[in-house]
């Protein structure tokens, strides 16, 4: 073909214009890319998406979601909250993450309550949660909690010298009570010999009475365990107040002393009786808790025989010889003495009880028993992780979680195991078969040039 001024002219003519268009679709590409975010999970089990579950929660919350990472500037485990949290955003873009400085913004973290490094606070609707274990089951069971549309009513029961539920006192509840209100509980104090337990309770407390509570109202107690209330009682070492028959009732009972630990002084505790714990039987409440907790002067639970609740350790004390119940004096230099009634430890400090339906009981029970009632006080809430485990035993004793199958999908072998052999021809691969192939399609693609 013969290039005339004229063809040539209008070659250019066209390089312009495919020029112009080329800008205007890589332009277009990027406008889409912003609008328009396109994923996919080839994992074999996708780990890396949410679960239907998840997403179903998602979305059905209408209004927007807001997260709080409290983790420090060059933490590794920001890209690790970046990560989860993207998944959620990719169900729902309004969906907010923002990083905070603990050690900078020291005013929020007292108002919020931190305790932990890479503690998360979900705020939705006027409420918030918050989180110490990154996981997208503990972050769905929060947005299920917080999207609840009905009110759960706690009742604490008063009257006969318990904790108060408003009082900034060391010994008061005063602040967990305001971490209950930012889940969306609504609390109540109540006096059992003036007043009948409302029908809509959701969780009645029994925390440490120090007076004889009146023989009706024991059985007040007894009779709403057995309609299938659920009752969290927590309880100090020493007399049961008139407690005895609900301790029947429930199938335990309570040891006389109070649990001592070698190893507390290894986190800087001088009291052996303040007990630390690091590691937790599996059970509903503490399965994604990594934090210690303190339990100052606890004491010892145990199971009656023949009784029909099914008992589960929610936390225990360490085995001899590092920790024992302690019957005697708590002065001088303690020997665990089986002689006087100490009892060797691993020894349960707080239990779980369920009980199946049967008939006269509508449905399945849920009572917690905890033999320490300090470490939801203001003096030890925030130590490590007692707010959590608070609020999980809460969570739990009201059937708050999502219930949907929101465990995360492993993978059943992420490993590669290669033997020596393999390896050698996966080196010789790369570094002589696959350079030779290139090279040979060059040469060859060179020599058919040359002939021409």
């Amino acid at each position: 073909m013969e290039l005339t001024r004229r063809s040539r002219r209008w070659l250019r003519v066209q390089g312009v214009f495919f020029a112009i268009l080329l800008f205007v679709a890589v332009g277009l590409a990027a406008w889409l890319t912003s609008r328009i975010q396109l994923s996919f999970d080839w994992t074999e089990v996708g780990r890396n998406s949410l679960t239907r579950a998840s997403r179903k929660i998602v979305r059905s919350l209408p209004h927007r979601i807001e997260i709080l990472a409290f983790v420090r500037s060059e933490d590794p485990l920001r890209p690790a909250i970046r990560h989860l949290i993207n998944r959620y955003r990719r169900v729902d873009p309004k969906i907010t993450l923002r990083f905070i400085n603990p050690d900078i913004h020291l005013a929020e973290v007292r108002k919020l309550g931190i305790g932990a490094d890479g503690e998360l606070v979900i705020r939705y609707a006027g409420r918030s949660e918050n989180l110490t274990t990154l996981s997208q089951t503990s972050i769905t069971d929060a947005l299920f909690r917080l999207g609840r549309s009905q009110s759960l009513w706690v009742r604490f029961v008063t009257g006969s010298g318990e904790p108060s539920i408003s009082g900034a006192g060391p010994g008061a509840l005063g602040a967990f009570a305001k971490a209950l209100e930012r889940e969306g509980f609504k609390l109540k104090t109540l006096d059992l010999a003036t007043e009948a337990i409302p029908p809509k309770t959701a969780l009645l407390v029994l925390a440490d009475p120090t007076v004889h509570l009146l023989p009706s109202e024991i059985q007040t107690l007894i009779h709403y365990v057995h309609a299938g209330g659920a009752l969290l009682w927590l309880m100090e070492p020493g007399p049961l107040e008139g407690l005895a028959p609900l301790a029947r009732t429930l199938g335990i009972r309570l040891y006389k002393g109070v649990i001592v630990d070698a190893t507390s002084r290894l986190f800087g505790i001088s009291n052996p009786a303040w007990l630390v714990l690091t590691a937790y039987p599996e059970n509903p409440v503490t399965t994604n808790l990594k934090a210690e907790t303190l339990f100052p002067d606890a004491g010892a639970l145990g199971v009656r025989p023949h009784s029909h609740w099914i008992h589960e350790t929610l936390v225990k004390s360490r085995p001899l010889p590092v920790s024992w119940l302690e019957t005697g004096s708590l002065k001088g230099t303690l020997l665990f003495n089986p002689k006087i009634g100490d009892r060797a430890g691993p020894l349960p400090v707080g239990m779980l009880l369920t009980h199946p339906a049967r008939r006269g009981y509508p449905g399945t029970d849920r009572v917690a028993v905890v033999a320490d009632t300090n470490f939801l006080a203001n003096a030890f809430l925030n130590e490590g992780g007692n707010q959590a485990l608070g609020l999980n035993l809460f969570n739990w004793l009201t059937q708050q979680t999502a219930d949907l199958k929101l465990h995360e999908p492993t993978s059943k072998d992420r490993t590669l195991t290669l033997t020596n052999l393999e390896e050698a021809l996966l080196g010789l691969g790369f570094l002589l078969l696959i350079p030779a192939t290139l090279f040979g399609f060059g040469l060859w693609t060179w020599i058919r040039r040359r002939r021409r």
